[in-house]
């Protein structure tokens, strides 16, 4: 399969975003304050000219995991057309590598349960017992050590 994964305006992630994970909200529910700050990338995978993943990285720490230099991943998705084909496995990698080059000792996500074993099978750890963030579903706090 041939794709291409490039940093995108975020304008460009708003469709698959709420296609995936705000289905059936207002298109608004996808737009995320943290989406404009300084030092954040957003990813698209490409096939055939159709963003068919995405994912956001956004320098944030979080308290758990005290003075590291912490990254947050957030709203990464697949299209269904690609799931299971490795796409977000990509997608995440190339995120992973460009944090990383960004000085990052950790990337954390709030991860929906549902979508844990995808992590765990890439290093991530969870952090924590799970919770449930209002009107999206249970969650755990994963998180991947440089």
């Amino acid at each position: 399969m041939n794709i291409n994964i490039s940093v995108v305006p975020v304008e460009k992630i708003y469709p698959l975003r709420h296609q995936v994970l705000r289905t059936g909200q207002p298109l608004e529910t996808c737009y995320y304050p943290e989406d404009s700050r300084d030092g954040v990338f957003h990813l698209a995978a490409i096939k055939d000219d159709e963003v068919v993943g995405i994912a956001s990285f956004y320098p944030e720490n979080h308290d758990a995991f005290g003075d590291v230099n912490c990254w947050r991943l957030r709203g990464m998705a697949t299209s269904e057309t690609v799931r299971g084909q490795g796409v977000g496995r990509q997608l995440l990698q190339h995120g992973l590598t460009h944090c990383y080059q960004k000085g990052a000792g950790l990337l954390w996500c709030n991860a929906r349960v549902s979508a844990s074993e995808f992590y765990r099978k890439l290093n991530f750890a969870i952090q924590g017992e799970a919770f449930n963030i209002e009107d999206i579903g249970p969650h755990h706090l994963m998180y991947y050590q440089y």
